[in-house]
């Protein structure tokens, strides 16, 4: 398992950090170098390429841009464009509290993004509960594309396959994709992104947005695949939306360094705060990049800032404000390509890491782009014999040249994938190599890798899917040297993705087109593919793995493991006459007959093939090596004079130690190790080395394990080397470069030979805007010098005053950020916790801590002391030993002071946390165990009873902090089943209506009609959700059924209202507007009033009653006797009695006159038909207004008879 060592934490950023006052109080933190936008068309885009040639791609420094928002469009580059047009589209956003994703449609996250910011201040932008929700990675709109690329250099944009210029040297016509007929293309020149060289299929979709809120950050990471980061912001929050509520403005804070710094930034990470740059899982604390030992670079990113990104440079970027949308996008260069097979690719597959830009294929296909613009210029070369200017602007034209230089470099590149796997050539031994066509979607099974050609397949880890494919185990050869594999370890099979024959016969045709442009052959010229392998001293890759599988042994996975038997060697054990065991011991075989060798780091014995065996007889395992020695397994195997580091006299070994003359080896780095199980196939293992486990105890052997806050000369020598680096000024390598002209576009507009990356960073280039007005004693740009010193192999300091590098000093009380202490919430600090001297927030206790009992927190706020001045009387620089030892008080009263003052602040802290007496005593070293004495039986009873339930305290639900809630709808929830609906016929009722309104009834009189065919009886559906629970009467939601459209006005209300009189009024006037309805209506849900005034009779207290009530008490007294009469009629005769009796108040009874049963029609549904005479005959007096007005609903069931289970209920 990993090493459990402690960790740099998560500290971020307050909201009302002043970042002109951090940068300038801190020495190592500079500004960015900036230039207008204006410039590049002043000066010219073959100006602007070669400022980006030299300052980022070769001086590896970072570059901003400003002033393109004027260029923007103003009306699509905006939140409210984003949120119109694809506002609906869903996302996966990612949450950086809880490290995990949710989805989220575009207008969603938009919305809530005031209420994500407004949750933070300088009070709690600590709370680690509090939602970060970053929308990242997601497609750049086409529109925003066609925009972009007609604003931004088409050299630096995405997927520019030509930088040439339009009509120059070898240039053809093109057809015209915006009219008809042909248009002049651009001239022969390389590709600004050699991406759009792979067929579309196989590019990188790599043109993203991101938009982000207060609080959400990027770790920090380099680009990926070493390639060239472009990031523009298009659009920021003000301090006013578009629907004018108040914003905060938006913002970016970068924190940079260059390319130069990048293995001193890996080992700081490392060694210093505890992670792995690769992982891109820690964003690193302010103060952190203070106490580091390089420089490094702000930028304050805001709308319309350009910022170019440099090769392999960490950096990390933390949003600000309400609202900020970048759009961001990489390109791929030679100069990544070689970077990338170097460095990148190596470290990306020992941590799993995606190559999701397939640099391997880029240089093929690249090549076969470049060689057919080179064949179209020798073309054009010969046909223009009579055009002598044309064929001198095609040999002299400075992009072709450059496209020939960077055509020799490729092809080198090329060479080396050749090499690495050419198989050797036995023609006794014929291999069996499945050809697969290339499709670029193979990708390694344990490193994720993009493979190119050749590749091993496991035939036994075949595993079907369910659409009917299979998922077969493939390994790169390089995972496959390193012992990584499925478990049966070996019997591979050979899988290849291009012919061969057809890969080298274009390596011969490209080896002679470079001669033909060079001028013939000579020296430099490169050689054959054969040629190249005999000058080779090292075993190619395809041949080491070729000789691995002989030596692996084979396992199957579908067997149990076997059981490991009784050794035949093991010692005899027989019982003499006395009856004692004696033991008689057999001499054991040789290790080398079994197979085995006896390690010289652990002398076990381990087999062979997990061994580097030298011709001296010793034998290393590959993780001593890897751990103690630097050395890779792949190394091992690939040199057939490999001697073993007892030879080399650097053996670090126990027994080596004692050895006169042996100079034990140093490991150079720190290696935390990284558990790849959680990203390589399931099926996978490692069978020679462990990676992940760490080599700490290796450097505590080597005496480089210094307490924190000092450093270690892994780090010192990461310095000098980048020391060394920054020391060789940027220039053009005549080599691999063709200098176009004299001039470079300088930040201050004027014309420099070239970029000097060490002086002219600090005087000759303003920094940003925002530093103009600064007095002349800050200084922003200059480090703190102090005496260089290196370490030799054996540990030795040497000084060298002529050097004056950045080294690693632990801060003062100065470098800490008081404003941070004064917020850092202490709550944080406990429970694994923990604060160096330097101010850095660390996760995990220090295992080397001597007292692991004791926790450890974040000390005091130290005193502002006066510190001593930098140079002595005669001028010179003072030593740091000087400065030490002026400001230090005797060592005797300094420790009884610093051991008092920790012992005071331990034990204050653990009385807060209830542990004051474990922690006095363990710093005591007294025992806390307690004796006590009790009686046998009591304790006996004490067990045998039941134990009662232990009561614990409640847990107290911590409130949910969460502003936003995923709107995507879970296909997983049910979809709400709508009641059933039943049917009921309705009779329409001339002379009734339940209208509220209707206080008076109008009877009309009847006109004679013609008689005409009886219409169809109506039916509604009804369910148990009727709209008349609500307080709707039937009448109206029928009416809301299908709502009439508007009538017209009047011909004569219309000529009227043309020719302006206002005398005909244009609506009724409040008489008779609410006259009653005449609508015909009829009743299917029935209410009981609860009224108690309804039973008894008596007049109610709401209102006079009217005949309309009355008629409506009627009706529904007559459709209750018919549902009665209908529950039975199965009994024989009629009902005896039609009269109910109803209880009066003073307890009499009184005879309710009834319907007779001649005025009453049943209809089959169950519902009842009174004539208006019966009713009008049976309407009581003393009802109130209105049956709707409250009471219980009773409704009427549908089914063609009504039975005892739906009676009605009051």
């Amino acid at each position: 398992m990993p090493a459990a060592r402690r960790s740099a934490a998560f500290d971020p950023i307050s909201p009302d950090l002043d970042l002109d006052a951090l940068v300038q109080q801190t020495p190592n933190f500079e500004y960015v170098t900036r230039i207008s936008c204006d410039m590049i068309e002043t000066q010219g885009l073959e100006v602007f390429e070669k400022l980006v040639l030299i300052h980022v791609i070769i001086g590896g420094k970072p570059l901003v841009i400003e002033g393109f928002h004027k260029r923007l469009d103003e009306w699509t580059f905006t939140s409210g464009w984003l949120h119109d047009n694809l506002g609906k589209k869903f996302e996966q956003v990612r949450n950086l509290s809880k490290q995990s994703n949710m989805t989220l449609s575009i207008g969603h996250y938009l919305n809530n993004m005031s209420k994500l910011t407004n949750q933070w201040n300088p009070h709690n932008y600590r709370d680690r509960d509090r939602q970060r929700l970053y929308l990242k990675d997601i497609d750049c709109p086409d529109v925003w594309y066609e925009k972009l690329r007609a604003v931004i250099p088409p050299s630096v944009f995405y997927l520019n396959d030509s930088t040439g210029e339009i009509g120059g040297p070898g240039s053809v016509d093109e057809p015209n994709p915006h009219a008809t007929g042909l248009r002049k293309g651009r001239g022969v020149a390389r590709a600004g992104d050699l991406m759009s060289c792979l067929p579309p299929a196989m590019r990188a979709d790599n043109l993203m947005c991101y938009i982000g809120h207060e609080g959400t950050y990027t770790p920090a990471h380099r680009e990926m695949c070493a390639s060239l980061g472009q990031n523009l912001m298009v659009e920021t929050s003000g301090t006013v939306d578009l629907d004018g509520k108040p914003t905060k403005p938006g913002s970016s804070i970068w924190f940079m360094t260059e390319s130069k710094d990048r293995h001193l930034v890996s080992e700081y990470w490392l060694s210093t705060l505890g992670h792995d740059i690769e992982i891109e899982a820690h964003f690193a604390q302010i103060n952190a990049w203070k106490c580091a030992p390089f420089t490094t670079y702000i930028v304050e990113q805001k709308l319309g800032d350009f910022i170019l990104i440099p090769p392999l440079a960490p950096h990390q970027v933390w949003n600000r404000g309400t609202r900020t949308m970048k759009v961001a996008w990489n390109r791929t260069t030679v100069e990544t390509l070689e970077l990338a097979l170097d460095e990148a690719l190596p470290r990306a597959r020992m941590v799993g890491r995606d190559e999701q830009y397939k640099n391997k294929a880029i240089i093929y296909f690249t090549l076969d782009r470049y060689s057919d613009l080179l064949k179209r210029v020798e073309y054009q070369k010969r046909t223009a014999t009579q055009a002598p200017d044309h064929h001198q602007a095609l040999k002299y034209s400075p992009k072709i040249r450059q496209l020939q230089k960077d055509f020799r470099r490729l092809y080198s590149l090329y060479t080396r994938l050749l090499l690495a796997e050419a198989l050797p050539q036995n023609p006794r031994e014929k291999m069996k190599i499945q050809y697969l066509p290339f499709d670029s979607n193979i990708t390694c099974s344990f490193c994720r890798c993009n493979i190119f050609n050749r590749f091993l397949t496991c035939p036994t880890c075949v595993v079907p899917l369910e659409n009917g494919e299979e998922d077969t185990y493939d390994v790169c050869l390089e995972c496959y040297a390193m012992g990584r594999s499925c478990k049966c370890i070996s019997g591979y099979k050979w899988v290849e993705q291009f012919k061969w024959q057809e890969l080298t016969d274009k390596h011969e045709r490209w080896r002679k087109q470079i001669i033909a442009f060079e001028g013939g052959l000579t020296d430099k010229s490169p050689q054959p593919l054969h040629m190249e392998r005999q000058y080779s001293k090292k075993h190619p890759l395809a041949q080491v793995c070729q000789e691995q599988l002989r030596l692996r042994p084979w396992n199957d996975p579908k067997k149990p493991p076997p059981v490991p038997k009784l050794s035949k060697d093991a010692d005899e054990s027989r019982i003499n006459d006395s009856g004692e065991v004696i033991t008689t011991k057999k001499k054991k075989p040789s290790a080398m007959e079994k197979g085995h060798m006896k390690n010289h780091v652990t002398y076990y014995h381990e087999p062979i093939w997990k061994l580097g065996v030298c011709k001296c007889g010793r034998a290393y395992s590959y993780g001593s090596l890897w751990r103690a020695f630097d050395t890779a397994p792949l190394t091992v195997m690939e040199d057939p004079d490999w001697q073993c580091p007892h030879c080399q006299r650097i053996c670090s070994c126990a027994k080596c130690r004692k050895i006169a003359g042996m100079q034990p080896y140093e490991p150079t780095g720190t290696v935390l190790g990284y558990d790849t199980r959680r990203v390589a196939d399931p099926r996978s293992t490692e069978s020679l080395v462990d990676f992940r486990q760490s080599n700490f105890e290796w450097v505590k052997k080597a005496g480089d394990n210094f307490p924190a806050g000092e450093e270690t000369r892994r780090l010192s020598r990461r310095v000098d080397e980048a020391v060394a680096a920054k020391s060789q000024e940027a220039a053009l390598d005549d080599a691999h470069y063709v200098d176009e002209g004299n001039n470079t576009l300088m930040p201050n507009g004027h014309a420099e030979s070239s970029i000097s990356t060490a002086e002219k960073s600090s005087d000759d280039i303003p920094i940003d805007p925002l530093l103009g007005g600064l007095p002349p004693t800050a200084k922003t740009t200059q480090a703190v010098p102090h005496e260089h010193t290196h370490s030799d192999e054996n540990g030795v300091q040497n000084g060298d005053d002529n050097q004056p590098p950045y080294r690693f000093v632990a801060p003062s009380a100065l470098m800490l950020d008081q404003r941070q202490d004064q917020h850092q919430d202490q709550r944080h600090l406990g429970g694994g916790f923990t604060t160096d001297a330097n101010g850095i927030v660390f996760q995990y206790p220090d295992p080397e801590d001597p007292d692991p009992t004791v926790p450890q927190y974040a000390p005091p706020q130290v005193e502002h002391r006066p510190q001593p001045p930098d140079t002595t009387d005669n001028g010179k620089k003072r030593k740091r030993s000087d400065v030490l030892q002026t400001d230090m008080l005797d060592p005797n009263e300094a420790n009884e002071l610093y051991h008092k003052a920790q012992v005071k602040r331990t034990l204050h802290e653990a009385r807060r946390n209830n542990r004051y007496t474990i922690a006095e005593a363990a710093m005591s070293g007294r025992s806390l165990s307690v004796k006590l004495k009790l009686n046998s039986d009591k304790v006996t009873q004490i067990i045998s009873q039941t134990p009662s339930q232990t009561l614990q305290p409640p847990v107290r639900s911590k409130p949910s902090l969460a502003i936003v809630q995923s709107d995507y709808p879970s296909p997983t929830a049910k979809k709400a089943v709508p009641n059933p609906l039943k049917r009921a016929r309705i009779e329409q009722d001339d002379n009734f209506s339940t209208r509220k309104g209707s206080t008076k009834k109008t009877k009309k009189p009847v006109q004679p009609k013609e008689p005409q065919q009886k219409s169809a009886s109506k039916y509604m559906e009804i369910s148990s959700e009727s709209e008349m629970e609500d307080g709707m009467d039937l009448d109206d939601s029928l009416a809301s059924k299908e709502e009439p459209k508007p009538r017209p006005l009047p011909a004569y209300l219309a000529r009227k209202n043309d020719v302006g009189d206002n005398e005909i009024p244009k609506e009724l006037s409040s008489e008779l507007k609410y006259r009653p309805s005449r609508r015909k209506s009829t009743l299917v849900e029935l209410a009981v009033n609860n009224d108690p005034n309804l039973s008894t009779g008596q007049p109610s207290a709401k209102g006079p009653l009217d005949e309309a009530t009355n008629i409506a008490e009627a009706n529904r007294k007559a459709k209750l006797r018919a549902m009665q009469w209908d529950q039975d009629d199965d009994s024989e005769g009629e009902p005896q009695s039609m009269v109910s009796p109803v209880k009066q108040p003073n307890g009499a009874d009184r005879q309710t006159p009834a319907l007779e049963p001649a005025n009453v029609t049943l209809v089959p549904n169950g519902s009842s038909s009174v004539p208006s005479k019966a009713k009008a005959a049976a309407t009581p007096s003393g009802m109130p207004k209105s049956i709707f007005s409250k009471g219980k609903k009773v409704r009427v069931m549908a089914g063609s008879r009504i039975d005892k289970r739906h009676s009605l209920g009051v």
